[in-house]
């Protein structure tokens, strides 16, 4: 067995077909299927299921999968490790970012740190804070910005700021960032929400659920702007951070106020068994020198920041 095995496996796995995965890896399919073929004969086990339309994963190939991801990942972070050394960050760089601050920071600081370091290949994950949080701990990210609601097992977590949760509505709302409206005043309007388990969702519900208010949900999604869409649509309210509606509410396509004690922490999260590599330590240099630049500037109402990292 060795790297390069490895390699081929995980782009099959992912792929779920030799063919693609051969013209992802500019080489031959017979060479791929002769090198899967030498790392079964070596495991002693099938790791793919062959199908007429593809292939899917063996039990002893899901099992590879996921050790062969971990080691793969630690395999870069040591390169990148060892190259840190050097002055300027290299290597790939795996991070995960919440979808409601992609206007806020996610954008800009993918943009500025890309310009920076070219000689970074930075994978950027957006989802929900549940699904990075486990991404990170089976080592698949490298760090990640997700929503604290508990202790968070085999990471490192550091916290980036504290934020007001706002009541959003149509433009023609009687909302205004100046004036906090109460949880009651939330629990009269029609919802979009986010999915569970997403953590905002579980807030929002548990707020609710401890002060006894109903929640009248029309729909939910993950996507926050389509979320916002619908929202200045006039179909229903939401409750977001300010950070996913600021430029909507610039714009004056809806109307925002904040909710009376609604806030959330977010936190950066990393393996708590490895150091951070160079290129990583500089993303979250830059997150958090972002963070502080649009709090200061008076663009991140309702935010607080923590303590410099």
């Amino acid at each position: 067995m060795n790297l390069r095995q490895l390699q081929y496996f995980i782009e099959i796995a992912e792929l779920r077909s030799f063919t693609r995965a051969a013209e992802v890896l500019h080489i031959a399919q017979s060479a791929l299927s002769r090198q899967i073929r030498l790392l079964e004969d070596e495991l002693g086990a099938n790791l793919f299921n062959r199908l007429d339309r593809g292939v899917t994963l063996t039990e002893a190939g899901d099992l590879l999968r996921v050790r062969a991801s971990v080691l793969l990942q630690q395999f870069s972070s040591l390169r990148d490790e060892v190259g840190t050394k050097a002055l300027t960050p290299r290597g790939e760089l795996s991070v995960g970012m919440p979808p409601s601050m992609r206007e806020m920071l996610t954008s800009p600081l993918v943009d500025g740190y890309c310009r920076e370091y070219p000689d970074v290949a930075l994978h950027v994950h957006e989802g929900i804070s549940v699904d990075l949080v486990k991404l990170v701990q089976n080592g698949r990210l490298d760090c990640a910005v997700v929503v604290d609601l508990s202790s968070v097992p085999l990471t490192k977590a550091e916290l980036i700021l504290r934020e007001q949760l706002y009541l959003v509505g149509p433009r023609k709302a009687r909302l205004s960032v100046d004036t906090a409206v109460s949880l009651a005043a939330v629990a009269t309007k029609p919802m979009i929400l986010t999915t569970r388990p997403n953590s905002l969702r579980l807030v929002v519900e548990n707020a609710l659920a401890r002060a006894r208010l109903p929640l009248k949900l029309v729909a939910d999604s993950n996507s926050t702007a389509m979320m916002v869409d619908l929202v200045c649509s006039g179909l229903a309210y939401s409750v977001l951070p300010y950070c996913a509606a600021w430029k909507a509410v610039r714009n004056r396509r809806l109307a925002a106020a904040p909710v009376q004690d609604l806030m959330i922490d977010w936190i950066f999260i990393s393996p708590s068994e490895r150091g951070p590599s160079l290129a990583a330590a500089q993303f979250k240099q830059r997150l958090f020198d972002l963070v502080r630049d649009r709090i200061a500037a008076r663009e991140w109402l309702g935010a607080t920041m923590s303590e410099p990292p």
